[in-house]
């Protein structure tokens, strides 16, 4: 038996090639696991925000939120300091204009968040959403040292979000977190007091203030996004609090005088 090969019939051409190669692609990217959207977070928070037990695609999904920090020593995450209940995803895109819609389901939110994106630019809907004061571990100073247990709050105006050279600012936004009813296990006063953290977003970045709204542990700074995350305030105890507070504040931040620096 002869096996013959016939090289004069016209090969495939190269406008099959590129179906067939834009057709995987296509495929590849509709079946993306939701775990690359993890990689993805925590990566761009520095592990501050993760997703946790993510599944189903990129485009259709669900999963937890989860807060850490990173491990400096043997890379990667920490462990996740706290987790928040499975909130579901759904992605819809109109390919001719590149845009896309993506709504989540989440039962902490008021109603479902709307997210509207495309190439640069990430539109959030207006909404509000309630979560406990744990998940403020994963921000770093002075929230991981205090181990925050009580209410938090936060509502946000319409976010207008634009991606370039690397950084992510913005045109419109306000972000408002209420923090009621403070306390911590490693202090014996509570509560230690209810706070407010005001975030605008502009061409710069972010930038917020923190404020004591009530309470004797007082605490206030201001921060921003323009060269990292920075953070610089003021600790201090009320008068008729500060012998049962100064142990919490020799831990919170440097002292200088009577007031204790909060620096990150």
């Amino acid at each position: 038996m002869k096996l013959v090969l016939d090289f004069s019939r016209p090969k495939l051409p190269k406008l099959f090639w590129i179906l067939l190669l834009t057709c995987s692609l296509v495929i590849v990217i509709w079946q993306a696991p939701a775990s690359w959207l993890g990689g993805s977070l925590a990566s761009q928070t520095g592990c501050r925000v993760m997703l946790h037990q993510a599944l189903g695609t990129v485009w259709q999904g669900s999963a937890a939120l989860a807060f850490s920090e990173p491990n400096v020593t043997e890379g990667g995450c920490r462990e996740a300091r706290s987790v928040t209940e499975r909130f579901h995803w759904k992605t819809t895109c109109k390919p001719f204009t590149l845009n896309c819609r993506t709504e989540i389901a989440f039962a902490a939110l008021d109603q479902p968040q709307v997210i509207s994106w495309g190439l640069g630019k990430t539109l959030l809907s207006a909404n509000q959403v309630k979560l406990p004061a744990n998940v403020l571990e994963g921000l770093g100073n002075p929230w991981s040292t205090l181990r925050p247990r009580g209410e938090l709050g936060a509502r946000w105006t319409d976010l207008s979000l634009v991606r370039g050279n690397g950084a992510v600012s913005g045109n419109a936004g306000v972000i408002r977190i209420i923090i009621n009813n403070l306390s911590s296990p490693i202090s014996p006063v509570k509560p230690l007091g209810s706070y407010e953290i005001l975030a605008n977003i502009g061409d710069e970045g972010f930038t917020w203030t923190l404020v004591t709204t009530s309470g004797p542990l007082l605490l206030r700074g201001q921060g921003d996004t323009q060269s990292g995350v920075h953070f610089v305030g003021e600790a201090e105890a009320a008068p008729e609090a500060q012998d049962s507070l100064i142990g919490l504040l020799s831990l919170l931040a440097k002292k200088e005088g009577d007031i204790y620096r909060l620096k990150f």
